[in-house]
C-alpha cells in the first residue's frame, strides 16, 4: 500500500496596520533596533533642527536624523548590540553626546539630550539592560522578554539550544528537554513562532513533535547576538499564537574576532535519568564548532562565519525486554537472525537493544553585512542544518520483543535558509524594512533497504490474528524495512516576502505593509510498500526458525501483503 500526498498552498496577504500611540513603539517580527529621544536647549525648551549622528563604534556604522518642530528624533534599523555613540549638534544651541549605549533587539532606546555650550560635562555610559519594557510604556506592545548582550553570554546553557534561552521567561515551560519542546501557558508548541534573522526555523511540515524542523538546536547558539520574547505580542505586525521567539544572529566589524569551542556531556555521570523520553540515555553529547567575523572594507562591508558539529553518541533503542526478562535467549535471537538471513532479510549486526546509535547536527551559517551610505544598510543571511536522527523503534512492537538493528531508520534532513534584508531611512518621518526569504527543506525517513518488514512469533494462537491484537506478554523478534519507512519523504519551498514602513506623524505612529508567503510541500509516505511477513512457532519447539526456512507464514500477514501478492 502507498499513500502519495502533495500539498501545494500558495498565498498572498496584503495587510494595512494602523497603531496609533504616545511615543515610540516597539515593532514585532523585526531584526533590528532603534533610538528616539528628546533634545532641549539648556534653558529646557525643544530644538527643532539639531542634526544627530548615530555611530556604531566596532564596525564604524553611521545613521543621521534631525528633531522635529517638538525636538524629538527617530532612527530605524540600526545593529543589535553596540556600543553607540550618539552625537547632536546644533548651531547657536550647543552640542551633546552620549556614549556606551546599547541597543536591544526589537526594541527602540530612549536617549534624550540636553545642549550646552562650551566644555562637555562628563556623561556616564548608557547601558540597555537585556529585559522586557517597563509595565506602563507606551513601548510595551505585550508581555516578554529581551535578552542579549551580557545576560545572554552568562546565560546557563546545558543543552546548547533555543529552550535554554527561552526559559528564561518565566511564562515557557520545557516539556521535554531531550527535543527542546516548550509551551507557553499550556499552548502546544506547534503555536509557537520562531525565527532567526527573519527566517522561520519551525517544522515546516509539522510531524515534529518539538515544532522545530530539528531534534536539536536549528542553530548554533554561538551565533545568536539576541533574543526577543513575546508571550502575548499584540503589536499589529506579529501573528503568534504561542511564543514569538525572534533571534537575530552576530555581524562581523572593523576588527577581526573569532573563536573555536569544544563542549562535552557525558550521559553517565553529567545527566540524570529521565525514563520515558526520546534521545534523553545517551553514552557523551559532542560538540565541536568555530565562528570569526572581521571586515571586508572598514566601515562599508563586513562578514561573519560559523560551523559546527554536535554528535549523541551510544543513543539507548528499544525492544530488548524480551531478553532482559528472560522471555528469549540470546540463541534464540541468533537463530531467527540466521534463519532471516538465509531466506535473504537483512538484520544488521547484533540483537537485542539499539544502543551505540548516534544523532548527528551540523549547523552552517555565513552572513553579510553593507553600510550603503547613511541612510541604507543591507544584509544578506546563509543558514544550513544538517541532521541524521536513528530511529530505533518499529510501528507495532509491543512489550517483551526484540528489534533487530535493520528495522531502525535514520530520519536524514537539510534545511537551507537564504534571507536578504534591507533598513532604510528614506526621511527624518519614514522608514522601510524589507525581507525576502527562501527556505528549502528535504527530509527522508528510511533505511533504503528495498526490503519488507518481518516478524517472528513464539507463539502459536497469540500469532494467528492480526499483530495488532497480539498480547504484550508475546515474545516476538522484528527484522527488515520499519513498516512506515518502505518509502517515506517530505520536500517544502517556502519563499517570503515583507516590506513595513514606519511613519512618525506628531505624537502618533503609523505602520503599514505588504507581506506575501507561498509554500510548496510534498510528502510521499510508502506504508508496507515492500510487504508485511510474519512467521510463528507452530511446532513449538522454542524458536519459529525452522518455520522460517520452511515458509510456513502465519495467515495473519494476508493482510499486510502487497497487492497481487499471494502466500501458498
Amino acid at each position: 500500500m502507498i499513500n502519495r500526498n502533495q500539498v501545494r498552498l500558495s498565498k498572498l496577504a496584503l495587510g494595512l496596520a494602523l497603531a496609533l500611540a504616545a511615543a515610540t513603539p516597539a515593532f514585532a517580527q523585526s531584526t533590528s533596533s532603534g533610538i528616539g529621544g528628546l533634545v532641549t536647549d539648556a534653558s529646557g525648551a525643544p530644538v527643532a533642527g539639531a542634526e544627530v549622528t548615530i555611530t556604531h563604534i566596532e564596525s564604524g556604522t553611521v545613521s543621521r536624523a534631525t528633531t522635529d518642530a517638538s525636538g524629538r528624533y527617530n532612527s530605524r534599523g540600526l545593529r543589535v548590540g553596540g556600543p553607540y555613540t550618539i552625537t547632536v549638534n546644533k548651531a547657536g544651541a550647543g552640542t551633546d553626546t552620549e556614549g556606551g549605549v546599547f541597543l536591544s533587539l526589537n526594541q527602540v532606546t530612549t536617549v534624550d539630550a540636553k545642549l550646552h555650550t562650551g566644555a562637555a560635562p562628563t556623561l556616564a555610559a548608557v547601558v540597555v539592560a537585556g529585559v522586557a519594557n517597563n509595565v506602563f510604556t507606551s513601548d510595551n506592545k505585550g508581555v516578554g522578554t529581551n535578552i542579549s548582550g551580557r545576560a545572554l553570554e552568562t546565560a546557563v546553557s546545558g543543552n546548547r539550544s533555543l529552550d535554554d534561552i527561552a526559559r528564561l521567561d518565566p511564562r515557557i515551560t520545557v516539556t521535554d528537554q531531550s527535543d527542546g519542546s516548550i509551551s507557553v501557558s499550556g499552548q502546544n508548541n506547534r503555536y509557537n513562532n520562531i525565527s532567526v534573522d527573519g527566517l522561520s526555523v519551525t517544522d515546516p511540515f509539522g510531524l515534529n513533535s518539538n515544532g522545530l524542523g530539528f531534534t536539536g538546536s536549528p542553530i548554533s547558539p554561538d551565533t545568536i547576538a539576541a533574543y526577543d520574547i513575546k508571550i502575548t505580542d499584540y503589536d499589529v505586525t506579529s501573528d503568534a499564537v504561542g511564543a514569538n521567539i525572534n533571534a537575530v544572529t552576530k555581524s562581523g566589524t572593523n576588527e577581526f574576532h573569532g573563536s573555536a569551542y569544544y563542549a562535552l556531556t557525558d550521559g553517565s555521570s553529567m545527566v540524570g535519568d529521565r525514563p520515558g523520553s526520546d534521545f534523553t540515555v545517551f553514552d557523551t553529547n559532542k560538540t565541536l564548532g568555530f565562528t570569526f567575523g572581521g571586515p571586508i572594507v572598514k566601515d562599508k562591508l563586513f562578514f561573519f562565519l560559523s560551523y559546527e558539529d554536535q554528535k549523541v553518541s551510544g543513543i539507548a533503542g528499544v525492544g530488548s525486554d524480551a531478553l532482559s526478562t528472560n522471555r528469549l535467549t540470546q540463541a534464540q535471537v541468533d537463530a531467527v537472525a540466521a534463519a532471516f538471513e538465509a531466506i535473504g532479510i537483512k538484520t544488521g549486526t547484533g540483537g537485542g537493544s539499539g544502543g551505540g546509535l548516534t544523532l548527528e547536527s551540523k549547523r552552517t551559517l555565513a552572513k553579510l553585512d553593507w553600510n550603503i551610505n547613511d541612510n541604507h544598510r543591507a544584509s544578506f543571511t546563509f543558514q544550513r542544518t544538517e541532521e541524521g536522527r536513528p530511529g530505533p523503534y518499529s510501528g507495532y512492537v509491543k512489550d517483551w520483543s526484540v528489534i533487530l538493528p535493520s528495522n531502525f531508520y535514520t530520519s536524514s534532513s537539510k534545511t537551507d535558509n537564504f534571507s536578504f534584508q534591507l533598513f532604510s531611512d528614506w526621511s527624518d518621518s519614514f522608514s522601510t524594512e524589507l525581507k525576502v526569504g527562501y527556505q528549502k527543506y528535504d527530509n527522508v525517513n528510511g533505511a533504503a533497504l528495498d526490503q519488507p518488514e518481518v516478524f517472528a512469533c513464539f507463539s502459536v494462537v497469540a500469532c494467528s490474528n492480526n499483530p495488532t491484537s497480539i498480547p504484550s506478554t508475546t515474545p516476538w523478534i522484528v527484522a527488515g524495512e520499519d513498516r512506515f519507512r518502505h518509502e517515506n519523504s517530505i520536500n517544502s519551498k517556502r519563499i517570503t516576502g515583507t516590506l513595513a514602513g514606519t511613519y512618525y506623524a506628531g505624537d502618533h505612529v503609523i505602520k503599514g505593509g505588504f507581506d506575501f508567503l507561498s509554500n510548496e510541500s510534498v510528502d510521499i509516505f510508502g506504508q508496507l510498500l515492500h510487504g508485511s511477513y510474519g512467521f510463528y512457532d507452530k511446532n513449538k519447539n522454542g524458536t519459529p526458525a525452522d518455520e522460517i526456512a520452511a515458509g510456513n507464514y502465519g495467515t495473519f500477514v494476508k493482510n499486510y501483503l502487497p497487492t497481487g501478492v499471494s502466500l501458498a
